[in-house]
């Protein structure tokens, strides 16, 4: 096999595919800046169709594929749980092939894992393997298949004037605010940046996000969802603090720590009071205190970032109305009072 070199300097190679319904030839390039990596690649996808007969194929090389044929559309952190899967559950069944594969062997795969790990790592397994046997048309009944029972998790979260007393001072008390306040996740939080903030309306925007691909922490444009871009008023408090924060650039990062860093800070001061609290449980503290003072659903779930398309939709351009003024100012009113109270007692 050899590669073309194009005039951009790069090196490019075909391969015969198959033959579309008009019985013209279907042609899949490869271009490296090599000539070798070009065509290692040709060489790769023309092995990969070999072994990727649904009569060859073993259930951890079908996941690899399913993997690969969605690597541009899936999330990087969602690629990234399904490595892990790919690594690290129903290891019993990754070298059997797919037409041998039954019933049966899933169960006892899951039975296994499900002594290892919890009901939720096992489900969502599940759920990429059948996602992967529907892919390659595999037919099996799986009506008899039984997963673990999600158990809920009991926990009694401290009241924001405790959070408040082991953060307030600290480097993490800004971080561990957006999310208490404002709603934000941890990586809405990492990925605040100095022109999100609008001084004159006093609104600050999320609509970046850190997250965890195979290569780290990444800066990715958009938060968990669509749905979850957002623009929430931004209490004086929160504001003083973050306008304190000396920067060169408005695309300079709010929050200096890493997703990580963070976690670990505010784990290590609440470990330290006896408190079994993880930095996520910051928004259910939101979430419980919006409750406790009344919000109407349509709100908190619009501070939060956690409305479906058709409330986005319904009403999305109703809550910058003087009501949603309204309820801002009761949720900031209760912050205010309690960090009021805090600092006054110090002194």
């Amino acid at each position: 096999m050899k590669a073309k070199k194009l005039s951009s300097g790069s090196y490019r190679t075909q391969v015969v595919a198959g033959i579309d319904g008009n019985g013209k030839r279907i042609v899949k390039s490869f271009t490296a800046d090599t000539e070798w990596e070009a065509i290692k690649m040709a060489e790769e996808y023309k092995r990969t169709r070999e072994d990727d007969r649904r009569e060859n194929i073993t259930v951890g090389r079908a996941i690899e594929c399913y993997i690969g044929s969605r690597m541009n559309i899936l999330e990087k952190a969602t690629v990234r749980s399904y490595r892990q899967i790919r690594e690290n559950r129903f290891q019993s069944i990754m070298d059997i092939r797919l037409d041998n594969l039954k019933a049966i062997d899933i169960q006892r795969a899951i039975n296994y894992d499900s002594n290892k790990v919890s009901p939720k790592y096992v489900k969502n397994a599940y759920g990429l393997l059948k996602s992967v046997l529907k892919m390659y048309d595999v037919d099996i009944n799986l009506s008899s298949i039984i997963l673990p029972k999600l158990r809920k998790k009991e926990k009694e979260l401290p009241d924001f004037s405790t959070i408040f007393r082991l953060i307030h001072g600290t480097e993490i008390e800004l971080p561990c605010l957006l999310s208490a306040w404002l709603s934000l996740r941890i990586g809405e939080v990492c990925g605040l940046q100095f022109r999100d903030v609008d001084t004159e309306k006093r609104t600050i925007k999320i609509e970046r996000t850190i997250i965890t691909s195979e290569k780290g922490e990444e800066v990715r444009d958009g938060c968990k969802t669509e749905k979850s871009r957002r623009k929430l008023e931004l209490p004086e408090y929160l504001f003083n603090m973050i306008m304190a924060i000396p920067h060169k650039s408005d695309t300079e990062f709010i929050i200096k720590l890493s997703k990580h860093a963070l976690y670990s800070r505010f784990k290590r001061i609440v470990k330290r009071e006896g408190i079994d609290m993880t930095y996520h449980d910051l928004r259910h503290l939101n979430a419980s205190i919006m409750l406790m003072l009344g919000v109407p659903d349509k709100y908190a779930m619009e501070r939060g970032g956690w409305a479906t398309d058709n409330i986005l939709k319904s009403v999305y351009q109703q809550t910058f109305s003087s009501e949603r003024k309204r309820v801002d100012g009761v949720i900031d009113d209760y912050f205010n009072e309690v960090i009021c109270h805090q600092i006054t007692n110090a002194v």
